[in-house]
């Protein structure tokens, strides 16, 4: 029903309807549990810590409020809203909501935007439409309806472990996401901020960013060729800040093997990766995006750590330029050197970076140099591109989002 949900997006009506089957069909669970609770072992003691939860939870009041609503009274009052995000540096940035009639196009809306002359006319601009209910101004109502779907996913795991029974009998169905597992964790599939509610614009260049997710299913035969030609065993468990020196020492093997290194990140729940994407982007506006990206999906994941790793440009002092800004290393010339770097970040405000130098030789033999170990990082300047992630990190803590 979530799906259906968001597949109806662009559709204000279908979009209602769904909603409103939706918020219905989550509240049947807890009324479900409630017919059954004779049979159901323990049921007063897990069951009444849920609703000592509930009550506390913004959200689930919502849920409760808002079935009521649609069952005895009218359907919610939705507003179409658009989330403009400009991104100049990493440094300077800002957002706005704006309410726009749902079936007004996206051209319509820039046209709107910035027909106000103070609006900036540099960097990149995300658009990002929507859909809020008024009894909830803070929510769009995807990420609402998923954290609800979380608290009642973790209420029927409970369920099954208070009954002693180890796996659901449910038959498997389409789509093939719902499935007989016991998690209290989110579904991968429940993106906050899917890519087709998006929209994205290089101010500078004038033309739009288009944005492809292409996902590559797991190959343990591939995997055991790659182990083979880089010489890498398993690298073990441990959160971001444990795992970023192994992971260090797997790139140094490819690198000299291959001569180059992708840009790839790991997003953690402890000491377990839940998943690896490999970001690429042609420019710095891109990489803009991409790092707002990677907030995103940490947040769909509920990922409490990230290791980033990518080859990028390096330099041994700061330089700044005549207004005082500090001048980037990709811009820093012949004084500029070859690195691979590691970012590794915890929710819990842990953080580490590993630097390894690298120069060429006349044959194209990678030379690596000693790996620079920093785990006392406050500079801004320094932490930029993750500012994103550490600031999404703030929001869901605020939120009560664990």
């Amino acid at each position: 029903m979530w799906h259906s949900l968001a597949d109806a997006y662009m559709q204000p009506d279908t979009f209602r309807m769904h909603l409103n089957s939706l918020i219905q069909g989550l509240r049947n669970v807890t009324f479900v549990l409630q017919k059954q609770k004779r049979e159901l072992s323990h049921f007063e003691t897990w069951y009444t810590e849920f609703q000592e939860q509930a009550r506390r939870s913004p959200l689930m009041r919502w849920s409760v409020n808002s079935r009521n609503r649609i069952v005895k009274e009218s359907d919610l009052e939705l507003h179409s809203e658009a989330k403009i995000r400009w991104v100049i540096d990493w440094l300077t940035k800002g957002e706005r909501k704006f309410t726009f009639p749902p079936r007004m196009t996206s051209r319509e809306m820039l046209g709107a935007i910035f027909s106000d002359p103070g609006n900036p006319r540099v960097g990149v601009i995300t658009l990002t439409r929507r859909w809020v209910d008024k009894a909830l101004p803070d929510y769009e109502v995807l990420h609402a309806t998923r954290e609800v779907y979380i608290a009642l996913s973790r209420l029927l795991t409970t369920a099954h472990e208070a009954c002693h029974v180890e796996s659901c009998t449910f038959e498997t169905r389409e789509p093939p996401c719902v499935t007989s597992d016991l998690t209290r964790d989110p579904l991968r599939c429940m993106e906050i901020n899917p890519a087709i509610l998006q929209e994205h614009i290089d101010l500078n260049a004038g033309v739009g960013i288009k944005e492809d997710f292409l996902s590559v299913p797991r190959d343990e035969n591939a995997t055991r060729k790659a182990r083979k030609r880089y010489g890498i065993t398993e690298i073990g468990q441990g959160d971001a800040i444990e795992l970023a020196p192994k992971i260090m020492q797997a790139a140094h093997a490819i690198l000299e093997r291959d001569k180059k290194h992708a840009n790839f990140a790991w997003f953690l729940r402890g000491d377990e990766i839940v998943d690896v994407m490999s970001p690429m982007y042609a420019d710095q506006n891109a990489k803009y995006l991409t790092f707002h990206r990677l907030a995103d999906r940490v947040e769909t994941l509920r990922a409490n750590g990230i290791i980033y790793l990518a080859e990028s440009w390096y330099v041994t002092d700061h330089k700044f330029d005549e207004h005082g800004q500090l001048i980037p290393a990709r811009d820093r010339g012949k004084d500029r050197l070859e690195a691979l770097q590691i970012f590794g970040a915890t929710r819990d405000g842990r953080r580490i970076t590993l630097t390894t130098p690298f120069s060429r030789s006349r044959f194209g033999k990678v030379l690596l140099g000693g790996t620079i170990t920093d785990s006392d990082i406050e500079d801004m300047n320094y932490l930029g591109p993750f500012g994103p992630i550490i600031e999404r990190w703030k929001t869901m803590d605020a939120r009560g989002e664990d």
